[in-house]
């Protein structure tokens, strides 16, 4: 199943490998922004322009024939860099770029977020055989952390269940998601966060596929379930409100670029429904 952004139908992805025929730089700023341009895409700049001049360049790795290279700005100062949060960059661009801009984004939360040990406080360097940082005190090795998620749409014939978080805008709904906790599988996760969050049971999920999102490092895991039992009973913190959708009258939706709408669009080709309503 294809239609979400990073899917890797037909695209080589090589993360932390300098294999382009072309190289370019993305440009991290304060409080986890990226650099855009004045059409307001992200903007990449090539490794000699002198506006980097002086910054470490970390490498992110080869996305189709292009290698994509890092660096902080955050402390830059004057009028060099116009700064954008990432949202509107990673979901505008293509499925290329997006690959990339998440993988950077993620790379420089962790450079900053382990500066330092977490096990007796000294300065991490890079190690010198993978990618992780490694302590020259204790010897602790830390790699960027990826948080395995799941996303579910619930169906019921030709019904979608659908819910509403706190955090949404401009009324729209979305699948179910959740984090996989400690010494579960993602299988588990999947009943327990839908009966946790809307009180029903069901089949059986299958799994269609997954999406990095770099907000903040999750990696969400795409699944299908059909409905076994129970009436909805939202939980009124995570959710605050949940129903059954026919297709002809659906809400609000995510935007095409993320995995929850992929599910979505899919069930519905799958039944005969075609999209005519657009994301939120």
């Amino acid at each position: 199943m294809t239609g979400w952004l990073g899917d890797h139908a037909g695209m080589r992805w090589s993360p932390g490998l300098d294999e382009g025929l072309s190289q370019a730089v993305i440009v991290g700023g304060p409080d986890r922004t990226l650099a855009a341009d004045r059409e307001g895409h992200a903007l990449c700049v090539a490794r000699d322009d002198a506006r980097i001049h002086g910054l470490d360049q970390h490498l992110v790795g080869t996305v189709q024939h292009c290698t994509y290279w890092v660096v902080d700005a955050s402390e830059a100062t004057g009028d060099d860099w116009e700064w954008s949060p990432p949202r509107p960059l990673i979901v505008g661009a293509s499925s290329d770029t997006f690959i990339a801009l998440s993988a950077a984004l993620q790379w420089l939360d962790f450079l900053r977020e382990h500066r330092f040990c977490g096990a007796c406080g000294h300065v991490m360097r890079p190690s010198l055989s993978d990618r992780g940082r490694q302590c020259g005190q204790c010897g602790l090795i830390s790699y960027p952390r990826v948080s395995p998620s799941i996303i579910i749409l619930i169906t019921r014939g030709d019904e979608l269940l659908l819910a509403r978080s706190p955090r949404f805008v401009n009324g729209m709904y979305s699948t179910l998601a959740g984090f996989v906790e400690a010494g579960e599988s993602a299988e588990h996760a999947c009943h327990r966060e839908i009966f946790e969050e809307v009180g029903i049971r069901i089949h059986p999920p299958t799994y269609l596929g997954s999406q990095s999102w770099p907000f903040k490092h999750s990696l969400m895991l795409g699944y299908r379930a059909e409905w076994l039992s129970g009436e909805i009973k939202v939980d009124g913190v995570e959710i605050l409100d949940a129903q059954w959708f026919h297709p002809t009258r659906l809400p609000p939706l995510p935007q095409h670029a993320s995995i929850s709408r992929g599910l979505i669009d899919h069930f519905l080709l799958e039944r005969g429904y075609p999209m005519t309503r657009d994301s939120a």
